[in-house]
C-alpha cells in the first residue's frame, strides 16, 4: 500500500525558494515544478524549464531552487507528494520510472489533475480513507509511466505537432469536428494522409481510426442516454448506414449491446 504522508497541489512559494536536504527527506517525493528550477542531480546543476517532473528516491538527495525573474510576484509554484510504501516491490522500476531525472510529459494536466483529485481526498476522513488514497496513488502513477512511455516514442513528433493534434483529438472527443476519415484530416492539416496517420499514432499510442470509432461511439452512449430517438437513428447520426455495424463496434467498446446500454 501507498502511504500519502504531505501533499501539495498548486502550492506559491516565496520567490527565493530553496530546498536542500542532502539525505532526502525520509520517503519518496515526486514534484512538479511549475517555474523554472535549477536542480542539483549526479552533483551537477542543471536548470530545467516549468512543467517539469522528478521522482526523488528515498533517502537521496533533495536539491533544488527557484529561476528567480527579478518579478515581484514571482512565486515558486509548484505540486509535491511526500509518500512511502508499506513494502517496497521495484514498483517503480516495474514501471520504467527513473528516479532522480527531470521527465517531461506529452500531457502533464493528466498527472496534476489526478494530483488535484489525491489532494482533495487527503482531507477527507472514512474507514477506507487509507485504501482509496492508495488507489488513486498507484492509479496516478501507472498513467504517468503509460504518458512517459508516449512522449519517449513520441520523440521530436511530439514537440512539433502535440498542441495542434491535442486540440484536433480534443474536438473529436467533443463531437464538435466529424471527419470522413485520416485523408480528410491530413488534408486539412496539409500533411500526407501516411505522415499524418504515423506522427498520431506516435504521440497517443492509438490510430486516428480507432479515435474517430471511439468518439463516434461515446457520441452514440450520450444520445441513448439522453435522447429518445431510436437506435438506428442514433446509428445514423454517428454517421453508420449499417446498424448491424454499429451494434458490434458499440459491443465492442462499451461492452454491451446499444440496447442493453440505454436500459
Amino acid at each position: 500500500m501507498i502511504k500519502i504522508r504531505l501533499i501539495g497541489y498548486h502550492f506559491h512559494n516565496c520567490p527565493d525558494f530553496y530546498v536542500n536536504r542532502p539525505n532526502g527527506s525520509g520517503d519518496y517525493l515526486l514534484l512538479y515544478l511549475r517555474s523554472p528550477t535549477e536542480i542539483m542531480t549526479d552533483n551537477k546543476c542543471i536548470r530545467v524549464p516549468k512543467n517539469t517532473f522528478i521522482l526523488y528516491q528515498k533517502n537521496k538527495p533533495q536539491i533544488y531552487r527557484h529561476i528567480q525573474s527579478g518579478s515581484s510576484d514571482d512565486y515558486f509554484i509548484n505540486d509535491w507528494i511526500h509518500f512511502d510504501f508499506d513494502e517496497y516491490d521495484n514498483f517503480f522500476e516495474k514501471l520504467e520510472i527513473p528516479f532522480n531525472t527531470p521527465i517531461t510529459l506529452s500531457t502533464p494536466k493528466v498527472i496534476t489533475d489526478m494530483i488535484a483529485d489525491l489532494f482533495i481526498e487527503y482531507f477527507n476522513e472514512g474507514d477506507q480513507h487509507e485504501h482509496i488514497m492508495s488507489s488513486k496513488a498507484e492509479a496516478l502513477f501507472h498513467k504517468f509511466s503509460d504518458l512517459y512511455r508516449t512522449t519517449l516514442n513520441a520523440g521530436s513528433a511530439f514537440d512539433k505537432y502535440f498542441d495542434e493534434f491535442s486540440k484536433l483529438r480534443q474536438h473529436l472527443y467533443n463531437y464538435e469536428y466529424v471527419p470522413s476519415g485520416a485523408k480528410e484530416i491530413a488534408d486539412k492539416l496539409g500533411l500526407s494522409t501516411s505522415y499524418f496517420q504515423h506522427t498520431y499514432k506516435k504521440i497517443f499510442g492509438v490510430s486516428v481510426h480507432q479515435d474517430i470509432i471511439k468518439a463516434r461511439i461515446e457520441h452514440a452512449a450520450r444520445l441513448l442516454q439522453g435522447s429518445n430517438d431510436s437506435i438506428s437513428e442514433i446509428a445514423a447520426i454517428c454517421g453508420y448506414e449499417n446498424l448491424e455495424h454499429f451494434s458490434r463496434q458499440f459491443k465492442k467498446i462499451k461492452g454491451m449491446s446499444p440496447q442493453q446500454f440505454r436500459k
